[in-house]
């Protein structure tokens, strides 16, 4: 049975959740493509990346650096909310697709939890998550509806998020950017962090 207890720090679940990167990417993805949410062949690689970057960022949401990695979990969430306009998927599916990663967090979370269930997880871990996820499904959203925007009332098939005429590169180029510039920003927080002690 899972405990909760007021006295433990973030790091507890943050910890766990790295643990399953690699599964929770793999089952995400097959989740996806098992309820037909693919949508265009090209794009099938670039929505395997969004679930692994996703599913890598979900741990530092919990972390103690979430305050620097929640831009960089908006931004990567509105650019898959695009890319789902793209793929031909209505917003609620879009929606769908990121509450599915809540899903099989929780299932983890039950069936094997952090430590095998002696660790204490706090609440305020379990709803810091939550609210991660739910500012993905929000961000998620906004961007399906920028870009239905800019697609219908602009009469412009590119959308603010994504620019160029190959949408697969343009996202791919722009995972690339948030993975460099978040890792720049970790890596200063850390050496300067080292420094002032």
């Amino acid at each position: 049975m899972m405990r909760f207890d007021r006295q433990r720090g973030p790091r507890e679940l943050a910890t766990w959740l790295e643990g399953l990167v690699p599964s929770l990417t793999e089952r995400w993805t097959e989740e996806i493509r098992r309820r037909g949410h693919v949508g265009e062949r090209r794009l099938t690689p670039v929505l395997e990346r969004f679930t692994e970057l996703l599913v890598r960022l979900l741990p530092l949401m919990v972390g103690p650096h979430r305050a620097l990695v929640a831009p960089f979990w908006i931004r990567t969430s509105e650019l898959y909310g695009a890319i789902a306009a793209k793929r031909g998927l209505a917003a609620g599916e879009a929606i769908e697709e990121l509450q599915l990663l809540r899903e099989l967090v929780i299932r983890d979370l039950y069936r094997s939890p952090p430590a095998g269930g002696t660790v204490r997880l706090s609440l305020r871990e379990i709803l810091r998550m939550n609210r991660a996820l739910d500012l993905a499904v929000t961000h998620g959203s906004v961007g399906h509806t920028d870009s239905l925007f800019f697609e219908f009332f602009e009469g412009d098939q590119t959308t603010a998020l994504l620019r160029g005429g190959d949408v697969a590169a343009e996202a791919e180029q722009q995972l690339r950017q948030i993975e460099a510039e978040l890792r720049e920003n970790l890596q200063h927080r850390v050496e300067f962090g080292e420094a002032s002690r």
